[in-house]
């Protein structure tokens, strides 16, 4: 097996485990089970099981990204409303179909080592940075007031949004139609900040 491969499937052995049993009943003995491998494989990927998390955490806000930054339509600005729905629907796929990074990242990666923090703090900030720059292009253009600050509205925004992703998909696992969602989040939207 290629290299590459091989390490994707450590990763998603992982994810499952992690997501399944958390991070502290989570041994490296059993991902190396769960993949079929042996110590030498998994050492030639990962230092430990902190370095394997990290990992993940960090294929979370990459795979977010790509999943919901590079789908943004050219030309964002001939239609906001269709590029904001298109951000908010994105991101709602995205949390709901990976159910097991949404769950190491929303329920078991916050508070069990300072090593893992910065990586939570990484993806929050920069998940605020781009609802933050989609919320002052709106105010530019006009979709929006202007009378509002929008770091504040974007924290506030992103804190629903991660709070909705974590209600939904993982406590009480009974989803509600996404295009429901997404139109219901973009007017609540509109409502407090519309132009």
């Amino acid at each position: 097996m290629k290299a590459t491969l091989r390490k994707q499937q450590i990763l998603e052995c992982a994810r499952r485990l992690f997501s399944r049993k958390g991070y502290y009943e989570t041994h490296v003995e059993s991902i190396l089970r769960e993949a079929g491998i042996g110590k030498g494989t998994f050492y030639q990927y990962f230092r430990n099981k902190e370095d394997l998390f990290v990992a993940l955490l960090s294929a979370f806000l990459d795979e977010w990204e790509a999943a919901v930054l590079a789908a943004s339509p050219a030309g964002i600005n001939d239609d906001l409303e269709a590029y904001y729905r298109g951000f908010i629907r994105r991101s709602l796929i995205f949390f709901r179909d990976n159910e097991d990074l949404c769950n190491i990242y929303l329920r078991i990666g916050p508070g069990i080592s300072a090593a893992f923090e910065p990586l939570i703090a990484r993806f929050e900030t920069r998940m605020v940075a781009y609802v933050t720059d989609a919320l002052r292009l709106g105010m530019c253009s006009g979709f929006f007031r202007q009378d509002f600050d929008s770091e504040l509205v974007a924290n506030l925004l992103v804190g629903g949004f991660l709070r909705l992703d974590y209600y939904y998909f993982l406590f009480k696992k009974d989803t509600p139609d996404i295009e429901s969602m997404t139109a219901q989040f973009l007017d609540f939207v509109r409502r407090g900040i519309g132009a």
